[in-house]
């Protein structure tokens, strides 16, 4: 059952990757050869933050720590240390995003 979770964690870090280089790798790349208008997309940030934190959750633990409590329907104590680091990084990355793209002159 571990190795379906790994799969998946890897199925999570490849679209973390195909979304990051859609919404983030292309405008910034347009951003520096100098595009009059920059269009990307802010909620990917969380969509990649999302993918990338239980990727590597299911990579490196198989879901051996359960995140969810099944008959509750609860968060475990691992469910919500995951929620903090993900908005952690989903913010991170949105306002690093932001800050690249307002240093090279764009709004």
């Amino acid at each position: 059952m571990q190795s379906r979770y790994r799969i998946g964690g890897i199925f999570c870090l490849l679209l973390a990757g195909a979304i990051a280089w859609q919404a983030i790798w292309l405008p910034l790349h347009d951003a520096s050869l100098g595009a009059e208008m920059i269009a990307w997309m802010p909620r990917a940030t969380v969509v990649v933050g999302l993918c990338l934190v239980f990727g590597v959750y299911f990579l490196a633990t198989g879901n051996r720590y359960p995140y969810r409590d099944v008959e509750r329907q609860t968060l475990t104590p691992v469910g919500w240390t995951l929620c903090v680091v993900i908005g952690i990084v989903a913010l991170a990355g949105f306002f690093g995003m932001d800050m690249m793209l307002r240093s090279m002159g764009y709004r």
